[in-house]
């Protein structure tokens, strides 16, 4: 770990940092705080868009977020030369976000420090095959550059080995901290409305209307929404919001300290999602001892096993939706065993401990030449 002599190791980490509070955000947060964080000297170089750009389902080109990457690229060429790193660490997405974070790839192949491509969306492999040709060719050559690359799912794995050739292409899963959670026992006999927690983007593309044409058709629940929410797409569900107003409560995203309550309180948790890469909200809830109704995409079903951990349901069809929530909220002892049986998964194969090693393993052969 100390390819240097007694030094640390250095690691360049260019990513988002909250807020606001997203995935990618998070997972960097966990490191920072982790064991990594004293065991390597690590540099951040925050890669978040600029304050009030608005929350979309997409990623794409904008003046004001152009103008920020290049401010960017400034402070990464800076941290090059003062942190002179052995590894530089790249998280990112898809989209714009990924045509950007390719030329920190690039500087640092340029400066001659070996780099980590980290993606962290689930649809990477359409995302490139769709994008524009002359987009597509530089990209691809960023990939084979790179010194590893980073797979959330099976699918960008495959997709990856495919481009770059085997022995580059290194799956890491998302992961939590066990000891913030609780073993609940859950009161299955008080009188009080299950509720149903949803956290993430409040998007269309999150499923955002098939959980509100969900809660409409179960009255017997409670619904708590918490994550950011752009205000024109907010104004498209004030009716169903006014409607169910006294069963449904939108909240703000906040810090996880101030989200671990909401999980202990919860009966199940949703995800009616369309797209995703790994989200870091499903381990945390099962982990917290809820059962999951969520989408087959992404990684989610290498995640959640169906009928063990929780239920699938087809994206985009509020129906299904519905009645995987009705079987479960009608079954308090089948949310038991789920949820008991989720939390034994998360212990076996997603925790900061099991994930952690196997990204020091990566940061120092990468470093090696390995």
């Amino acid at each position: 770990m100390k390819p240097g002599g007694d030094r640390r190791l250095r690691v360049l980490l260019v990513t988002p940092l909250p807020p606001p509070f997203g995935g990618i955000s998070a997972w960097t947060e966990r490191v920072l705080g982790g064991p990594l964080g004293e065991r390597f000297d690590i540099e951040v170089v925050d890669t978040s868009p600029p304050e009030k750009v608005a929350v979309s389902g997409e990623s794409r080109f904008r003046a004001r977020r152009a103008g920020a990457s290049l401010w960017m690229l400034f402070r990464f060429m800076r941290a090059l030369r003062r942190h002179r790193p052995d590894v530089v660490h790249v998280n990112t997405s898809y989209g714009w976000a990924l045509a950007r974070d390719g030329f920190f790839i690039r500087m640092a192949n340029r400066a001659g420090i070996p780099s980590v491509f980290h993606f962290h969306g689930g649809d990477l492999p359409e995302s490139i095959e769709n994008s524009p040709s002359y987009l597509q060719a530089p990209i691809k050559k960023t990939l084979r550059q790179t010194s590893a690359l980073v797979a959330l799912t099976r699918h960008t794995h495959d997709y990856l080995e495919a481009c770059v050739g085997v022995g580059r292409v290194h799956t890491l899963p998302n992961f939590v901290e066990m000891g913030a959670f609780r073993a609940m026992t859950r009161d299955t006999r008080r009188d009080a409305l299950p509720e149903v927690l949803f956290v993430g983007w409040i998007l269309e593309a999150k499923g955002a209307r098939e959980l509100l044409a969900a809660a409409h058709a179960l009255p017997g629940a409670r619904f708590t929404l918490i994550g950011q929410i752009e205000p024109e797409f907010r104004a498209t569900l004030s009716a169903d919001l006014e409607a169910l107003s006294d069963r449904v409560t939108l909240l703000p995203p906040r810090p996880f300290s101030e989200v671990l309550p909401l999980y202990e309180r919860a009966d199940l948790f949703v995800l009616p999602t369309w797209r995703e890469g790994f989200p870091i909200v499903v381990i945390e809830a099962m982990a917290a001892g809820l059962p999951v109704v969520s989408t087959p995409v992404g990684a989610i079903p290498e995640i959640v096993r169906e009928g063990i951990d929780g239920l699938l349901v087809p994206p985009r069809d509020a129906q299904a939706l519905t009645q995987a929530l009705a079987v479960l909220l009608g079954d308090p002892e089948r949310r038991r065993e789920m949820g008991l049986a989720g939390r034994e998964r998360v212990k076996a194969h997603f925790t900061q401990e099991i994930v952690m090693a196997e990204l020091e393993t990566l940061w120092c052969e990468v470093a090696r030449g390995s």
